[in-house]
């Protein structure tokens, strides 16, 4: 078994090659999986979790999470695609 968080912080770890935060907020657990674990990604979580942290302390934290989803660091293909009927 591992360690209890005091309450309102939000802890980091690698799961499954990923990075997942994992906190509580009123009762309820809340998971959110980021990026590929590694050391550039791992800082931005840790921001994402000093957000998440200071949202909860002052009341405003978003229960959907769509604010601290980050966008994916896969570059988006430019090139058009012809549609033929």
């Amino acid at each position: 078994m591992g360690i209890k968080k005091s309450k309102g912080t939000v802890s980091l770890e690698n799961y499954r090659g990923r990075v997942r935060l994992r906190w509580r907020y009123q009762s309820k657990r809340y998971s959110l999986n980021l990026f590929i674990y590694n050391k550039q990604n791992l800082l931005k979580a840790k921001k994402t979790a000093l957000e998440i942290e200071q949202d909860m302390v002052n009341n405003q934290f978003d229960f959907l999470l769509s604010k601290y989803k980050g966008k994916q660091s896969i570059p988006v293909s430019t090139e058009k695609c012809l549609v033929l009927k």
